[in-house]
């Protein structure tokens, strides 16, 4: 169970890296390029779908015998949650392409810090997800830093979001960039929410 845990985590860091990839794309006015990133994390998405009907399959199976069962159930929703809002991120990228909207430059290359600062958290994480199978003790650890760049993540993001409502921009564009950051916002608490669970498990185990 944890085995598949580590390739559901895995999965999860390859969607944000895509996410990330699509991002620097977009700043650079590459939308080809963009657009084969999205594609790509839409079918990183349907895998890490697949890994998540897994581990429900095996919680199932094991039943009352594991006692953390409700831990590892939290634990699986929590990460497929970072996937839902990786997603939303990059269909309101796609959007932007779509509908030819002008954004500020200067405001998506912070979105791309941004989204840099919150691949990291997500490498970590899947750091301290892994280390459950081997370490308890080093996934505690790990998780420190994890809450150590969500740290980050929240100044940065408050910083951007007040720079995004003192913009001139048309108001669609203001609307769809701070969604997007919120989106950005929301998957780096979900991080935090997950190594919480990791704690959970590590003291059980």
């Amino acid at each position: 169970m944890l085995s598949i845990c580590n390739d559901h985590g895995r999965k999860i860091v390859d969607i944000t890296r895509e996410l990330a990839l699509m991002l620097d794309a977009l700043t650079e006015g590459q939308e080809k390029k963009a657009r084969t990133h999205y594609d790509q994390m839409l079918k990183m998405i349907e895998e890490a779908d697949k890994l998540k009907s897994t581990l429900l399959r095996e919680v199932a199976s094991v039943g009352s015998l594991l006692i953390s069962r409700e831990d590892f159930l939290r634990l699986i929703f929590q990460v497929s949650e970072i996937a839902d809002d990786a997603e939303a991120v990059a269909f309101r990228l796609d959007g932007i392409m779509t509908k030819k909207w002008k954004i500020d430059k200067k405001q998506m290359k912070a979105v791309a810090s941004l989204m840099g600062l919150v691949l990291e958290e997500m490498t970590k994480i899947r750091d301290t997800v892994m280390s459950l199978n081997l370490n308890p003790e080093k996934a505690l650890e790990l998780s420190k830093s994890v809450e150590a760049v969500e740290r980050k993540i929240d100044l940065e993001h408050r910083n951007l979001d007040l720079e995004i409502l003192s913009s001139k921009g048309p108001i669609q564009s203001i609307l769809i960039m701070r969604d997007i950051v919120q989106h950005l916002e929301r998957i780096a608490d979900a991080g935090v929410d997950v190594v919480d669970l990791v704690r959970v498990i590590a003291v059980i185990a």
